[in-house]
């Protein structure tokens, strides 16, 4: 009590937390890092237990190829074709397995999985003893899906195949309740990007091919806010008790200003007492239910925010911005209603946003759907005819139709749920091939896009 007392009115003490296991995949703040599954031993692991399987598997953990890395391996304590039931986790990144705590399939009484032992969850994995932090030690936890058993069965050799996947994801965050301009409410900070470190702020990464200038915003960390009253923080398709961790987070709709302190016990939150512009989202500002918008920041880094929408509007800070998210709810009855989310991976020429002025900013509805239907050539039918084993592909009339859905700032569309919650999917787009003279020679569904 008298810790929270010394404190000022806009420093709130940090609480530790662990998430069940139970619950920790499905846990807002982003899906965590991931590394692949193969036979090949890390150039980096330097001292390792004796492996028990014959085809133990090795890989690294890693959310960006110059960020902190985690090697791990995954072994069967049974013997060979037993099952992996063990997995060790670099934790104090030194190359030395021998170190570091074996961790055990955790099983699950709703876990779904395709075989017993094509996908399996590990933990917790508790970090050094030196990494504790806001009085907790933090934990993780990993789940392991093997997609490719056959070079497993076959004892096959080669060192480069991949047979799954391993992603790691933390299992613990702070969270405190802050009390402003009237409003309580339960905020938290989430170790989105698994280094054991809070207070990362996602930076753009850019990168060319031949054809097109592509960006994307790797993990970070996220700040977390029970946006509901629940009492905990939830996920859902909206992202809505989650944003990018930053130094600006919307509570009740107002901007406020944040920061962590260095030493992770506390979080300061105050209202946002510089200029706000406002913006109207275009043409269809009322469908958007969330956006989320890359700021410029001085050097030419770019933050995400995500700006609370009320009626089709937002308030930020003035300065210049891109679209980088937006999510979509359809009009109609809850059962009926489509949710559609959208991102732009090319950059565009940033919008100038200022605090006295009118400003708009397009983005989401109307949709155009744009559809290309190319003749293969003979080289390209065999080749796929033999990928997929279907002589069929042989025929001379084959077209390859694909489709997609952009939106009112150039940003694409790729998942589209509905039903209550938004937890089932539309059906699958559907297609007709009609002659000239209007009969009807194939119709069908699109199965991927």
């Amino acid at each position: 009590m008298a810790a929270v007392v010394a404190a000022s009115a806009e420093d709130f003490p940090l609480t530790f937390r662990t998430i069940p296991a139970k619950d920790v995949m499905s846990f807002p703040g982003g899906g965590g890092a991931y590394g692949s599954l193969g036979l090949a031993k890390p150039a980096k692991l330097r001292k390792e237990p004796k492996a028990m399987s014959r085809h133990p598997l090795y890989g690294v953990c890693r959310d960006m190829p110059t960020g902190p890395s985690f090697l791990f391996r995954l072994d069967e304590s049974k013997g060979d074709g037993k099952g992996y039931d063990q997995l060790i986790v670099d934790m104090n990144q030194n190359g030395d397995l021998s170190d570091d705590p074996v961790s055990q399939h955790a099983v699950l009484s709703t876990e779904r999985r395709t075989s017993p032992s094509d996908q399996m969850l590990f933990g917790p994995i508790q970090a050094p003893a030196e990494k504790a932090l806001a009085g907790g030690r933090p934990v993780f936890f990993a789940q392991v899906y093997i997609y490719n058993r056959l070079p497993l069965t076959i004892g096959q050799t080669d060192r480069d195949t991949m047979v799954g996947q391993l992603t790691l994801k933390a299992g613990w965050y702070l969270d405190t309740t802050v009390e402003i301009s009237g409003l309580k409410q339960k905020v938290g900070v989430f170790d989105g990007d698994c280094n054991l470190h809070l207070g990362d702020i996602s930076r753009s990464q850019t990168f060319s091919n031949r054809t097109e200038r592509s960006w994307y915003f790797p993990a970070s960390d996220t700040l977390l806010i029970d946006a509901d009253g629940s009492g905990s923080f939830a996920n859902d398709v909206f992202q809505s008790e989650s944003c990018p961790f930053g130094s600006i987070l919307y509570l009740g709709g107002k901007a406020c200003k944040v920061a962590l302190a260095p030493d992770c016990k506390s979080l300061r939150v105050e209202p946002w007492t510089e200029a706000l512009a406002e913006v109207a989202l275009q043409p269809r500002g009322d469908l958007v239910r969330s956006v989320t918008l890359a700021w410029q920041q001085p050097g030419g880094q770019w933050q995400l925010i995500r700006p609370a929408v009320t009626g089709g509007k937002v308030m930020v800070p003035p300065g210049n911005y891109r679209l980088y998210e937006c999510r979509l709810v359809g009009k109609g009855a809850p059962r009926d209603q489509i949710m559609v989310s959208g991102m732009q991976r090319v950059p565009q020429t940033p919008v100038s946003i200022v605090a006295s002025k009118a400003n708009t900013f397009d983005c989401g509805a109307p949709l155009q759907i744009k559809v290309t239907a190319v003749k293969t050539t003979a080289s390209s039918r065999e080749l796929l005819a033999e990928v997929v084993g279907d002589a069929r592909m042989n025929s001379d009339s084959l077209l390859r139709i694909s489709a997609s859905v952009a939106g009112a700032g150039g940003e694409a569309y790729s998942t589209f749920q509905k039903g209550e919650g938004f937890r089932s999917q539309p059906p699958k787009p559907s297609f007709t091939i009609v002659q000239a003279g209007g009969k009807t020679v194939a119709s069908g569904n699109l199965e991927y896009g």
